[in-house]
C-alpha cells in the first residue's frame, strides 16, 4: 500500500503511530459523531493517511502495525470496525479476520487487498468479512464503505434493543413448547434469524410455519421493517403477479391506478411466500428472475425497480419430490431452499400438548376479559393421544370450541371435547393394554430362554456397531427436531458426513 493510493502526499504523516487515537485530531474539541475504527497495516504511511482521512469524517481511530498488535488492541478496547490489509508480515489479514470473528463477532471487518489477490478478499467475505477495498482505492470509497459498516453496527444494536423491549413486553411471536423437537427448532431459528439466507419451511398444515417465519423476522436485523405474507396457492396467476410485483395504471382491465407490489412494500424487510409449492409454472419463472436480478418490473411497466427483500418460503409438500416430478423448477428450488427447516407435527411432540393447551386457554381468557379456564387430566390425556391431523391450529380450534360450552370458572373435561378426540382416548387405552400384554409375553419368553444360555455360559448377543451408530444418529435427529444441520453439530460431524451415513443406513 502506497501513499499515492490515498491522494494525501501533501499531508505529513501522523505523529502517533499506534495504540491510541492518532495525532492532534484526537484532541479536537468537536465531539465525534462516527465510530471507533482500528486500522491494521504493516505500512506506516498508508495506515496513518487512511486514519487521518477517516478522522476528518468524525471517526476515532487507532492504528496497529501488525495483526498481533491489532488483536492486542482489540482485546483492550472497543471498536466498531476493523480495517486490515490482507498481505502483511507475520499474521496476515485472513488470520486477523478469523480471530476477530471468533472473539468479537459484532465487530465488522473490512479487508484491503490488491487486484492480484481479489480471490482472497472474496474468500474473506465468505468467512464473515463485511466487504473489501481493492487497491488503488479512493478515500471517498473508503469513507462510504466505513459508513455502511457502521450503519450495520447501529442497526444490529437497535435490533438488540428492540428485541429486549419486545421480549419484556411479550410481543415476540410465541414458539410454545419444551419438547426436544421444539427446543431444536427454536435453536435453529435463532441461528438463521440474523442472516439473510433464504429459508424453506416444510411441515404439515397447522404446524406454525408462518409463526416460525415471523419469529425469524422479529429476531433479525430487518425487524424494524415490514413482514408481509402471501399465500401463493390462493390467487390466480394474474392476481399473484400483480400482488407480488405490482402494476402500472392501465396495465389491464380494472387497473385504474398504479399499485405497489409486496416486493416493493417489504423492501428492507421480509417476504413470506406461503404454499410456494402451489405456485403456477409461469409465475415460478417470473419469481426466479426477480430473485436472480434483485429487481422487478411492475405489470405493464418498463422500468426496473431494485428490491432488497429476505425470502422465507413455506410448503406442506415435499418440494424435492415436486422438483423430481417436474412440477417445481429446480433452479427456483435452489434459490428459495438455501436452508430447509422441517417443522415437527404435534403428534411427534405430545408432551407439549398440556403447555399449548394452557397457553391457548390463557390467550382466550385475555381476549374475552375473563379468568382462564382450567382443563382436567382426562381431557389432557385424550388430547395427548389424539393424532391432530391439523396440528397446533386444530388444537387451538378444539380448545376455543370447548371454551364456548364450558361454564365460566369451570374446567374443560372430556364432555367438552369433540367426539373424534374422545374416540382417540378409547383407542389409546386399548393400544396401551395390548402393548403392555405383548411386552409381558415377550419378557416371559425371554426369561424362559435366558436360563439355558446363562447355564451354558454363553454371553448375551452383541449389538452390531453399525446398528448402534444408526440408533445414535436417529436419536440426535429426534432431539434436533429433524434438523440435520443441528443434528450434525450435536454429533460432532459435518453435514455431508451425516447425509452419507443416512444414505448408508437407508434413512
Amino acid at each position: 500500500m502506497t501513499t499515492e493510493h490515498f491522494r494525501l502526499q501533501e499531508q505529513p504523516p501522523a505523529s502517533v503511530d499506534t495504540g491510541h487515537p492518532s495525532g492532534n485530531h484526537a484532541r479536537e474539541a468537536t465531539p465525534r459523531t462516527g465510530g471507533r475504527l482500528l486500522i491494521i497495516d504493516d505500512e506506516r504511511m498508508a495506515r496513518a493517511n487512511l486514519a487521518r482521512a477517516l478522522e476528518r469524517g468524525g471517526h476515532e481511530s487507532a492504528q496497529a502495525g501488525s495483526g498481533e498488535e491489532g488483536l492486542a488492541l482489540l482485546a483492550q478496547q472497543d471498536f466498531d470496525v476493523v480495517i486490515t490489509d490482507i498481505a502483511m508480515a507475520g499474521m496476515n489479514g485472513m488470520e486477523v479476520l478469523k480471530a476477530v470473528r471468533s472473539s468479537k463477532p459484532d465487530v465488522e471487518v473490512i479487508m484491503v487487498t490488491g487486484y492480484p489477490m481479489i480471490e482472497n478478499a472474496v474468500e474473506a467475505m465468505r468467512l464473515g468479512a463485511f466487504h473489501y477495498l481493492a487497491k488503488p482505492y479512493s478515500l471517498e470509497e473508503a469513507r462510504m464503505l466505513v459508513a455502511r459498516a457502521l450503519e450495520k453496527c447501529r442497526l444490529r444494536q437497535q435490533v438488540a434493543q428492540m428485541r429486549a423491549q419486545l421480549e419484556a413486553s411479550g410481543s415476540v411471536p410465541e414458539m410454545v413448547g419444551a419438547s426436544p423437537a421444539m427446543c431444536g427448532l427454536r435453536q435453529a431459528l435463532m441461528r438463521l434469524a440474523p442472516t439473510d439466507v433464504a429459508v424453506l419451511l416444510q411441515g404439515e398444515t397447522g404446524t406454525g410455519k408462518e409463526l416460525a417465519a415471523r419469529t425469524m423476522h422479529a429476531q433479525s436485523q430487518r425487524a424494524r421493517r415490514r413482514f408481509l405474507a402471501v399465500n401463493c396457492g390462493a390467487l390466480s396467476p394474474e392476481l399473484l403477479e400483480s400482488e407480488l410485483f405490482g402494476h402500472e395504471q392501465g396495465a389491464f382491465s380494472g387497473a385504474v391506478r398504479r399499485k405497489e407490489g409486496l416486493f416493493e412494500a417489504a423492501s428492507g424487510g421480509t417476504l413470506f411466500l406461503d404454499e410456494i409449492g402451489e405456485m403456477p409454472p409461469g409465475m415460478q419463472v417470473k419469481l426466479l428472475r426477480v430473485l436472480q436480478e434483485q429487481n422487478l418490473r411492475r405489470v405493464g411497466g418498463t422500468v426496473d425497480i431494485p428490491v432488497d427483500v429476505r425470502i422465507i418460503a413455506a410448503t406442506n409438500r415435499n418440494l424435492k419430490e415436486e422438483v423430481e416430478a417436474g412440477r417445481f423448477r429446480r433452479d427456483l428450488y435452489y434459490r428459495v431452499a438455501v436452508v430447509t427447516q422441517e417443522l415437527p407435527p404435534l403428534r411427534s411432540r405430545a408432551e407439549d400438548v398440556p403447555l399449548l393447551a394452557r397457553f391457548f386457554l390463557t390467550r382466550l381468557a385475555e381476549q374475552g376479559g375473563a379468568a382462564p379456564l382450567d382443563i382436567d387430566e382426562p381431557a389432557l390425556d385424550a388430547l395427548r393421544l389424539y393424532p391432530f391431523p391439523g396440528n397446533v391450529r386444530e388444537l387451538a380450534n378444539i380448545l376455543e370450541r370447548a371454551a364456548v360450552f364450558c361454564p365460566p370458572g369451570g374446567s374443560i373435561g372430556l364432555a367438552h371435547l369433540p367426539p373424534e378426540v374422545r374416540e382417540a382416548q378409547g383407542r389409546g387405552a386399548e393400544s396401551v393394554a395390548m402393548v403392555t400384554a405383548a411386552q409381558s409375553t415377550v419378557a416371559n419368553a425371554a426369561s424362559a430362554h435366558a436360563a439355558p444360555a446363562h447355564a451354558l455360559g454363553q454371553p448375551a448377543p452383541l449389538v452390531p456397531l453399525a446398528e448402534m451408530e444408526k440408533q445414535h444418529i436417529l436419536h440426535a435427529l429426534e432431539l434436533a427436531g429433524d434438523n440435520r444441520t443441528l443434528a450434525a453439530d450435536m454429533l460432532g460431524i459435518s453435514r455431508s458426513s451425516l447425509w452419507r451415513k443416512l444414505r448408508e443406513y437407508g434413512v
